[in-house]
């Protein structure tokens, strides 16, 4: 890592240091250590570790945005095969990024239905969330925006559930998709089957 600038030696060694112990496991001593810097040097280029979170789930986020603003704009799709689709892609995001999930996705996070929040990390959650609203309004038309966030959250919790349930697997990612993603494509099914045939079901009374 010597040969590497400072800036970039210390994010490669956040990221294997989040990866390997848990982000909230990890200080910003350690992580200078692994890099071969002192402490103070990271503060020059970060103004904390949340900041250096932020910077590592970037490009990441921004890949996956891009991957479900294009599948939202298909025309190709109907509305039904875009939330599959779109649930799929964030159950391939979560398996890519399983060791750092958490850290992504979970850590400090902001309630889904807050319209403001200081830290660009929850910005970033929010708009992944909008994408997901934005799949299932298609679905549902008729449904106001609280209906919406109630379904949005039904399937967020699923997908959260079966990335979680891989986060510590050494499992390649190929191998399990082949198992989840039907999975995830009959549940979505289901789930819209369910409500159009019942929509005075308690839940969205």
């Amino acid at each position: 890592m010597k040969e590497l600038q400072a800036r970039d030696r210390i994010l490669l060694a956040a990221k294997d240091l989040f990866s390997r112990k848990g982000y909230e496991q990890v200080t910003v001593r350690e992580i200078a250590k692994e890099a071969n810097c002192s402490h103070t040097s990271i503060y020059v280029y970060f103004n904390d570790k949340q900041r250096l979170l932020e910077e590592l789930s970037k490009v990441p986020f921004e890949n996956l945005m891009k991957e479900m603003d294009s599948l939202l704009t298909n025309d190709k799709f109907s509305p039904q095969k875009k939330l599959i689709r779109t649930s799929q892609t964030f159950v391939h995001f979560g398996l890519c990024y399983r060791n750092l999930y958490e850290a992504f996705l979970i850590f400090d996070a902001s309630r889904v239905d807050t319209t403001t929040t200081q830290s660009e990390l929850n910005k970033i959650r929010l708009n992944l969330f909008e994408s997901l609203k934005s799949a299932v309004s298609i679905n549902f038309t008729c449904w106001d925006e609280r209906k919406v966030i109630e379904f949005s959250r039904i399937i967020f919790y699923m997908l959260h559930g079966i990335i979680m349930t891989y986060k510590d697997t050494d499992e390649r990612v190929i191998q399990i998709e082949r198992r989840v993603l039907p999975i995830v494509k009959q549940s979505i099914i289901y789930l819209i089957k369910g409500v159009v045939t019942n929509e005075s079901t308690e839940s969205f009374s």
